[in-house]
């Protein structure tokens, strides 16, 4: 788990040259963020039956195209803890912006950079192809089922993630998604589109926030 300085950029909507003072205050924030954070994870492995998975409906069409010859899925919740926020909250009081929307950033690479190692140990662990993670929020799946997927991995007593009463997810730098796991029966082509991550599955070819293509449990 480690921030990219590329991926900071881009997520501080600065992939620009900076001069060697604003770099190093973006490095100095990455190395605090990586030093404070404590990324923990859960995931669950459910049958999945025409988009649906077992004992749990994501009610989106999205979902339902993504899952297309997985006969399983996993519901999946990562965290880095609120050390970090801990940390965005201090700079802030001392009235170092710059340093608390870098904390930010940074605290926004980590979490993508251990959702992905994770996601990546998991497929070889189990000798499975995974599609890319996709999250409430994305597409039609409802932002709502958040709390749903967090009851369902009891994540709030394993690994201290919950969604407050405004439906946030509380510690903020967190993820919860659905996964499939391919058939080996599909074909390469179609296997391709699944694990294509919602960066390469869009159509914003400029977007600043683009990423390379990352999939799990299959060479590129």
């Amino acid at each position: 788990m480690k921030v990219d300085r590329g991926e900071m950029l881009r997520y501080l909507n600065s992939a620009e040259e900076r001069d060697e003072r604003m770099l190093r205050r973006i490095d100095d924030a990455a190395r605090l963020a990586e030093s404070v954070a404590s990324p923990r994870h859960v995931y669950r492995r459910l049958d999945v039956t025409g988009g649906t998975l077992a004992g749990y409906d994501p009610c989106s069409r999205d979902v339902a195209a993504l899952l297309k010859g997985c006969g399983s899925a996993y519901l999946f919740a990562a965290t880095i803890g609120s050390d970090v926020e801990k940390e965005e909250e201090k700079a802030f009081a001392r009235g170092d912006s710059l340093g608390a929307v870098a904390l930010d950033a940074a605290a926004s690479c980590l979490i993508e950079s251990y959702a992905d190692e994770v996601c990546e140990k998991l497929a070889k662990e189990e000798n499975v192809t995974l599609t890319a993670r996709f999250s409430c929020g994305y597409g039609d799946y409802p932002l709502e089922h958040q709390s749903e997927v967090c009851r369902l991995l009891d994540t709030r007593r394993r690994i201290g993630l919950y969604v407050n009463e405004g439906g946030m997810l509380m510690p903020r730098k967190s993820i919860t998604a659905v996964m499939g796991v391919l058939s080996e029966s599909y074909s390469p082509t179609k296997r391709a589109n699944h694990t294509a991550d919602k960066c390469s599955r869009c159509g914003a070819k400029n977007c600043a926030y683009r990423k390379a293509p990352q999939s799990y449990g299959e060479s590129q």
